[in-house]
């Protein structure tokens, strides 16, 4: 397929002007980051603007930790990482069209309210968000639990007094599981007298993994007698009415338990199409001095485009190595190849269940707890300015 692009030669640490090399960010998330050291490191030089409207970077990969752990704990500001890594941080949030994607393109000038940014390359990394948030009494999406803390949300719950209460997380993914073990660890804990029900619209739950994954949790919920409600799907209105509807018509107003969690998963606000070396496309046309990564991109050719923070991590490192190759003199770009090698899901303490190497190769309990826990350390250390990456 033909398709058409610009080019502008400029020196990979200097432009033609004789200025540092100007990379603006969108985004602070595991992209945005990953790509922001890996200029860092490779172009001391650069000059490097993140525009992020949150002050802080959240390591989401552990926010179903909060549930017993200050919240704080895995937020890191952008003044610290600034700091540490040389870069500026506008607080602001862009709107990003297709039309201003092509002006930012030509005009290499991005728009931030009372004041223009020039640039030489940008890089979307935006992310993915939750649903829009319900205004109801005791019921929380994912992004409020970036807001608020799980901790204190539990011990109201606790607090409310009177017989067995019940809590409904909505969504049996990854998130939504993570949470339950997390819950049911602390309430035990607490000797609190309470139901859990994890509501999904599936029939078997995970089912985009491997049989045994979802076997193990499962079964680890039965255990723990943390009840598994399969297909039922989540209901909301502008009136800020919801509730839950079973395959079979059943429906069931979510004021009926105590604490409702929605966990239904996150989607980007637009998914990006990307050339295998993550510049955007737009029709057949290719913006060179335009890149995305993370999950708000989608590559072509055979790199991982699942939404994991392994895979926008990935991205964001490959994205930041092709914008210093196309800023040389050679313009040319390596495809972004890397592929997924594992997943593992928390269960609680000392608990986990994922695979390694390939889809097939299931690890369980405390070893698949350890591996989990070294890739959030390494991850740890990458934003403390130590990359142990590789590749």
């Amino acid at each position: 397929m033909n398709t058409t692009s610009t080019h502008d030669t400029i020196d990979s640490s200097e432009t033609q002007g004789g200025q540092p090399l100007h990379v603006v960010i969108v985004g602070g998330g595991y992209a945005g980051l990953s790509a922001l050291i890996t200029l860092r490191k490779a172009s001391p030089d650069a000059r490097i603007t993140l525009i992020d409207p949150k002050p802080w970077h959240l390591i989401i990969t552990r926010l179903h930790e909060t549930i017993h752990r200050p919240l704080e704990s895995i937020r890191i500001s952008y003044k610290t990482l600034a700091e540490r890594f040389q870069f500026d941080h506008r607080q602001y949030a862009v709107d990003i069209d297709e039309g201003r994607v092509q002006d930012w393109q030509a005009e290499r000038t991005i728009d931030l309210g009372d004041n223009q940014l020039s640039f030489d390359f940008l890089l979307i990394a935006t992310g993915a968000s939750s649903d829009t948030e319900l205004n109801l009494p005791n019921f929380y999406n994912l992004t409020a639990l970036t807001l608020n803390s799980g901790a204190e949300i539990l011990e109201r719950f606790v607090s409310n007094g009177g017989p067995e209460k019940t809590i409904n997380l909505i969504g049996g993914g990854p998130t939504g599981i993570q949470f339950a073990f997390e819950i049911d660890h602390v309430l035990k804990a607490m000797h609190a007298d309470f139901r859990l029900n994890v509501y999904d619209a599936h029939a078997k739950l995970l089912d985009r993994f491997p049989h045994a994954f979802g076997d193990y949790v499962e079964q680890r919920m039965i255990e723990k007698r943390i009840a598994f409600m399969p297909e039922w799907r989540f209901e909301s209105s502008a009136e800020q009415m919801a509730c839950l509807v079973h395959e079979q018509g059943e429906r069931r107003d979510i004021s009926d338990s105590q604490l409702t969690l929605r966990l239904t998963g996150k989607k980007p606000q637009t998914l990006w199409h990307a050339n295998s070396s993550g510049q955007l496309r737009l029709g057949k046309q290719t913006l060179t001095r335009i890149f995305t990564a993370g999950d708000c991109s989608h590559y072509d050719m055979m790199g991982s485009n699942s939404m994991t923070a392994q895979s926008a991590l990935r991205k964001g490192r490959a994205a930041a190595k092709n914008i210093l190759l196309e800023a040389g003199l050679t313009r040319f770009c390596l495809p972004y190849m890397h592929r997924d090698i594992g997943y593992v899901l928390s269960l609680g303490p000392s608990d986990a269940v994922g695979w390694v190497g390939n889809p097939g190769n299931i690890v369980k309990g405390v070893p698949a707890y350890l591996i989990k826990e070294t890739t959030e350390m390494q991850y740890d250390l990458l934003l403390s300015g130590v990359d142990s990456y590789i590749g």
